[in-house]
């Protein structure tokens, strides 16, 4: 029975000379991968237009157990986007963004909050002035640091080790990055930030969409913040790997 879903894609793989696996991330169905034929025609539902890095899809699919990889039909987007697929800036970190997002949603099932946020994220960059790179530089720290909230891992910033004592000042505290929470004394295993880093991290998370273009980092700090989320990532999602794209972000203003 064919049902309608709203998709972002996520990646494509070629598959056979003229067909591509899609995999996409879903409102209804959470992750999810579709076969389909390619088509030059820009007016064919199979035209690979639609198919582009976090394209935001509306289409139809028999969605059972039995059916491995359903096949898409009467595509369309039903968001357009305006200036992300053209800015070579933005574009840099849609990759980034795109590989990030097939590693941390492995296995993951229906999360409407989750989809409503990457799909709002999607729209903002998409929106956002690039004319200078402070407009987007900070782009995927967010993304990354919001993001914890919807897949259950954001991290206790409140400095307190137990419920009676939660707003301690965290000045001179370590931050367990395995734990996800602040502890006074170093922990034992090397996943840990040290104080001085350590204090910084519930002013950085308090940064969001709006407000990123007044936090002044330098490339190494930029670097050095997204090296600590991605270092939280893998702690807390399975088999999250290193990934290629971060190369190419390093090359903007990382």
């Amino acid at each position: 029975m064919l049902e309608n879903i709203q998709g972002i894609v996520l990646r494509t793989v070629k598959y056979g000379d003229s067909s591509i696996i899609v995999d996409t991330f879903t409102e209804s169905r959470g992750r999810v991968s579709f076969a389909t034929n390619l088509s030059r025609n820009k007016r064919s539902n199979s035209s690979s237009a639609f198919w582009t890095l976090l394209s935001q899809v509306n289409f139809q699919a028999d969605i059972r157990p039995t059916v491995k990889l359903s096949k898409p039909r009467d595509v369309r987007f039903y968001y357009n986007y305006i200036d992300l697929p053209y800015n070579p800036i933005k574009t840099s970190i849609a990759m980034f963004i795109s590989e990030f997002l097939c590693s941390a949603l492995r296995g993951e099932g229906e999360n409407v909050p989750l989809y409503k946020y990457i799909e709002m994220s999607l729209r903002w960059l998409d929106m956002a002035d690039s004319s200078s790179n402070s407009g987007v530089a900070n782009f995927h720290l967010v993304f990354l640091m919001r993001m914890t909230r919807f897949i259950g891992i954001y991290p206790n910033l409140e400095g307190g080790d137990d419920v009676f004592d939660r707003r301690r000042d965290v000045r001179n505290m370590y931050f367990d990055l395995l734990a996800g929470e602040y502890t006074r004394c170093q922990p034992s295993h090397p996943h840990f930030l040290r104080p001085e880093e350590a204090s910084k991290m519930p002013l950085l998370f308090r940064m969001d969409y709006s407000t990123m273009h007044v936090y002044k980092f330098n490339r190494q700090q930029r670097k050095r913040c997204l090296d600590i989320l991605l270092q939280y990532y893998a702690l807390h999602v399975p088999q999250f790997p290193a990934l290629k794209s971060l190369d190419v972000l390093s090359e903007l203003f990382v």
